[in-house]
């Protein structure tokens, strides 16, 4: 009887993957995306973070123009003012000097009357001696203008130091606006430093995040074709099975009939080695032959 030859066969393409390997692969394609989930949200948060602080520095800069406009023509107005108070303070200047030129002319002009009065008294003799008298002026007009000048004077003054205090007032108010004018203009530059800073990260963030949209499309891609991957090699590994059953089934029949041929190849040839009695009548051939069918089925 010839031998039975058993043959495995294995599939096309297929390469074993253990379960444990399976899992494991399973587990780093989860962590990374869990991870490449967490780095998305943490930059989608950290976009809408700096979206927040861009509008609300925009809304400041806003702000800080509108109040840079208003002090500019709060400035404005204090530099007219200022303006106004030195052209009063030179007119009042001028009014002083005059004033001054009137009061020396009219001191002048009181010594010059004190003298005339003087002088008046000895033309009373020239009279009693037939001599017409000088006219003689009213002795209280040089007082009354006297009077009127050092009034005016003392207005004047006063003017002068109101106009002098609303003109340091002005200078005042010109400096401290000034000042706060620079320092509205300092935190507007910072402002807009803050922006163009926030905005460059709010568009690092945006590019990171839309890197990360990437790599999560490209690592749910590459995890469906795996899946698929896992589906075929499953299927490739189920056929493997049935078909490595069916081949010990098969190598199982073979080694039972193999075994029975050497079974009966034994008998036959233990029948065969003995010698045979002589045959002296049909009963003894009978009963030398009868056992060989016998111990063949038997086997």
């Amino acid at each position: 009887m010839p031998k039975t030859k058993l043959r495995l066969y294995t599939l096309p393409n297929f390469r074993p993957c253990g379960p444990k390997s399976m899992t494991k692969r399973w587990r780093s394609r989860a962590v990374e995306i869990r991870d490449l989930a967490g780095r998305l949200d943490r930059a989608s948060r950290q976009r809408d973070v700096m979206r927040d602080d861009n509008d609300h520095l925009l809304r400041e800069m806003a702000l800080a123009g509108s109040e840079i406009h208003q002090l500019q023509s709060q400035v404005h107005d204090l530099e007219r003012d200022l303006k106004d108070s030195q052209t009063a303070g030179a007119a009042a200047d001028v009014s002083l000097d005059r004033l001054r030129d009137e009061l020396r002319l009219t001191q002048e002009e009181v010594v010059t009357n004190d003298y005339v009065g003087s002088a008046h008294g000895g033309s009373a003799l020239g009279s009693a001696r037939g001599e017409s008298p000088a006219p003689n002026p009213p002795p209280s007009s040089p007082d009354v203008a006297l009077a009127q000048l050092s009034e005016e004077l003392q207005d004047t003054k006063e003017s002068l130091e109101r106009a002098s205090a609303g003109r340091d007032y002005a200078l005042e108010e010109f400096v401290r606006m000034t000042r706060l004018r620079d320092e509205i203009q300092a935190k507007l530059a910072d402002s807009e430093l803050h922006r163009d800073k926030a905005t460059t990260e709010w568009a690092d963030a945006k590019r990171t995040q839309t890197e990360l949209e990437s790599k999560l499309r490209r690592m749910s891609d590459k995890l469906k074709e795996a899946d698929a991957i896992t589906a075929k090699l499953q299927d490739q590994l189920a056929a493997a099975q049935t078909q490595q059953q069916q081949l010990i089934l098969e190598r199982d029949r073979g080694l039972s009939e193999r075994d029975l041929a050497r079974r009966r190849l034994a008998l036959v040839t233990a029948a065969v080695s003995d010698p045979l009695p002589p045959l002296s009548g049909p009963s003894q051939a009978a009963s030398v032959s009868a056992p060989l069918p016998t111990c063949i089925s038997c086997s």
